[in-house]
């Protein structure tokens, strides 16, 4: 839970002075020697790593990120007023949208399909601009990421292999899917499914159900 002050210790102890006082501060310390710097990947290599292996963590730390663009604070919060924020900017409608994460892992978490299928539709559109990056982010049916061991022949949903991209999302009781597709005479849709199921239910036939589905708008 103090990840700069883990680090701090752990350096001293490293150093052999494991009892020196370590302070931590958010800005750099005027006039200090740099020691060592670490850089993370550009914004859209995490944001690929994040939608394709559904690495919540990383969904969190983006959203602290969105928090600290707009001038809000690194918590849980404030990265959630931060990104409904956004969306409201890009005219999204956020009316019944309940956040108290960015990573979608609380149960009390309330997504609409349409909010959902509504950022897609915005990526898609042809001037997009940087939000377009996002489409390109999607795991590949049946090729890659969460999606590489699903659209198989007996998921019934084989006519979706390499055609759909999409975003898992799993809870108990609950599953996801939202992305694009390429319809047989070239149209390139958007969708979003969510399907709940109380007392948990069989999360691999509901899985297998939205990948037919998915799968079936290939022929609209």
């Amino acid at each position: 839970t103090t990840p700069s002050a883990d680090v701090g210790h752990a350096l001293a102890a490293a150093l052999g002075a494991p009892d020196v006082p370590v302070a931590t501060s958010p800005t750099p310390v005027p006039h200090a020697d740099t020691l060592g710097e670490v850089r993370s990947a550009p914004l859209v290599t995490r944001v690929r790593d994040m939608l394709l292996h559904s690495d919540n963590l990383l969904a969190e730390a983006v959203g602290r990120e969105v928090a600290a663009h707009r001038g809000a604070p690194g918590t849980f919060r404030g990265a959630v007023d931060a990104v409904l924020g956004t969306l409201r900017d890009h005219g999204l409608g956020t009316d019944g949208a309940v956040l108290v994460d960015t990573s979608g892992m609380s149960g009390d978490d309330r997504l609409s399909a349409h909010l959902l299928d509504g950022v897609l539709a915005a990526a898609a559109a042809p001037r997009a601009g940087d939000l377009g990056l996002l489409l390109d982010a999607l795991p590949v049916a049946g090729g890659d990421g969460t999606l590489r061991d699903r659209y198989s022949v007996p998921s019934g949903a084989r006519d979706g292999a390499g055609w759909v991209r999409a975003k898992t999302g799993t809870l108990d009781g609950v599953n996801a899917l939202a992305g694009t597709v390429t319809t047989r005479g070239g149209r390139a849709l958007t969708f979003a499914f969510i399907s709940n199921t109380p007392g948990g239910g069989d999360i691999d036939a509901g899985r297998a159900a939205l990948d037919r589905l998915a799968a079936a708008l290939r022929d609209m």
